[in-house]
């Protein structure tokens, strides 16, 4: 039976027979962190067991626990265990993955931006042309009104211009003579 053999084998009672697989990864950090956590679960064990030294004082005996525990947790924090294969692949696709998922949310952000600064541009271009439309159409309105008004001006004047004074009372000609000067000199300025 081999030096090295596992909880689980010696249970059933046979030897132990992967040797060769033991002595290969034996020589690998993944594999050589399990030896260490396994002595510090017998350290502690028999830690816990041995009966020390006999005092009532609980902080002294912890003292001797912690100090022999701590040793082999330094050990343990010290040596990092190597990524896997797995986990290796793994971190660099995950690497990639986020930096094409940030460029590819960065490229969608500022095409969206430029997309809404397009509509907004449009928006504006279109509410100018708008305006331009209504000061137009308000100098087309102004403009028929003056020219309506100036007409029916024109009537009123033709008519006080050719009314008929020879029946009227002479306050009535008066009245009508005053206005047919002032047409005159409008007409005139």
């Amino acid at each position: 039976m081999h030096t090295f053999c596992s909880r689980k084998w010696m249970l059933k009672k046979r030897p132990f027979t992967l040797m060769h697989c033991y002595i290969e990864f034996a020589k690998y950090p993944k594999w050589q962190t399990g030896e260490l956590e396994t002595s510090l679960k017998k350290q502690k064990k028999t830690i816990d067991e041995s009966p020390g030294r006999a005092t009532n004082d609980p902080s002294d005996a912890s003292s001797v626990r912690t100090d022999a525990t701590s040793i082999h947790t330094d050990a343990l924090e010290h040596e990092k265990r190597p990524d896997g294969v797995k986990k290796d692949k793994r971190g660099k696709a995950d690497e990639n993955a986020c930096k094409l998922s940030l460029e590819t949310v960065w490229a969608a952000k500022q095409e969206k931006d430029e997309i809404k600064e397009a509509a907004r541009n449009a928006r504006y271009a279109q509410q100018f042309e708008l305006r331009k439309e209504e000061i137009a159409l308000r100098k087309k309105e102004d403009a028929r009104n003056e020219r309506e008004d100036a007409r029916r001006q024109f009537e009123l004047d033709e008519r006080v211009m050719l009314i008929d004074t020879s029946g009227m009372t002479d306050v009535q000609k008066q009245f009508y003579q005053a206005k047919q000067n002032e047409i005159l000199a409008r007409g005139l300025e």
